[in-house]
């Protein structure tokens, strides 16, 4: 088995079809063909379906996937990992950021990283762990910091605590609600929620039961920060966000606060990756970075849990 073999695999199996991987690889198909045949003959297994569109992976072949991306990302590490010991600060990060790590932490990053690794591609990818879990396992993303409950933390991967957090309920400016202040006021209005947990009534039913609140009025679920504010500014839907959807001045000026009486924490904050072989320098540096702005962060979330419950 060779390191072109597995490359190519993932190739196809990330396109769809052999031309399709030989184009994005740069290499001519029959080059593709022959190293997929070899790869098969090595393993003593089919890997792809041929079909007249394209081809499909088989179940041996989706298994093997997983190991193959798995394999190429601890290579892509290993040489990057090297090259960055010795100087050269080039390479790639790929990092997943929930809603309220990108307002929260990742803003105030962003310039250090640059300085220090220039050279680093920065990919940002936005989730949840659920959504990302997978590809943490598998190398293709090697840091995720956002919410993690307690009922979700994979005993497979290194979780570091940074902060509590606190939740508001949030709603477009001139919202009828706006005035309310207590929970029972909203029982009736509709809401909206995040993927944070694998079922979109966990986020919520909880907060209701605690309040002697039949189910909430589910009507629309987002994966992205994006989608909620969209959802938000355009509907009456209330959401139970981070407090830093409220503090940011990204979307603040879009979003208010329904200031109730009540308090609501909000799953901690935590940074996620594979344990083991351990991160790149780039990437070591990059959790140095999470890790004291969350001490900050920290800081002011205790804090408005102290003004808030003071006044």
């Amino acid at each position: 088995m060779k390191f072109n073999q597995l490359r190519d695999f993932v190739a196809v199996a990330e396109n769809g079809s052999l031309r399709a991987a030989a184009r994005a690889l740069g290499l001519a198909q029959p080059a593709i063909t022959r190293s997929i045949q070899e790869l098969e003959h090595s393993l003593g297994a089919q890997l792809f379906v041929r079909e007249a569109r394209g081809v499909r992976l088989t179940s041996i072949g989706q298994e093997f996937l997983v190991r193959a991306m798995l394999i190429l990302g601890e290579i892509r590490r290993a040489r990057e990992a090297v090259n960055q010991r010795q100087g050269e600060v080039d390479g790639e990060l790929v990092v997943g950021f929930s809603s309220a790590a990108h307002l929260g932490i990742l803003a105030k990053i962003l310039r250090s990283f640059q300085t220090r690794y220039p050279n680093v591609r920065l990919r940002i990818i936005e989730g949840f762990l659920p959504t990302l879990e997978a590809e943490l396992r598998n190398g293709q993303v090697d840091l995720y910091v956002g919410p993690v409950t307690e009922r979700v933390q994979p005993a497979d991967l290194q979780i570091t605590k940074l902060f509590d957090n606190t939740r508001v309920v949030a709603c477009r400016r001139g919202h009828p609600l706006t005035n309310a202040r207590s929970f029972h006021d909203l029982a009736d209005a509709a809401w909206l929620t995040t993927s944070i947990t694998r079922n979109a009534e966990d986020e919520l039913k909880q907060v209701f039961a605690e309040h002697g609140l039949g189910a909430p009025h589910l009507v629309c679920q987002c994966q992205s920060a994006f989608s909620v504010l969209t959802v938000i500014i355009n509907t009456d839907l209330l959401a139970m966000m981070p407090v830093q959807w409220i503090e940011s001045p990204t979307v603040s000026g879009f979003v208010e606060q329904i200031k109730l009486d009540e308090v609501f924490a909000a799953p901690p904050i935590m940074m996620v990756h594979r344990p083991g072989i351990g991160l790149t320098p780039a990437a070591e540096y990059f959790s140095h970075l999470v890790q004291r702005v969350a001490k900050s962060e920290e800081f002011m979330t205790d804090s408005n849990h102290l003004s808030v419950r003071q006044f």
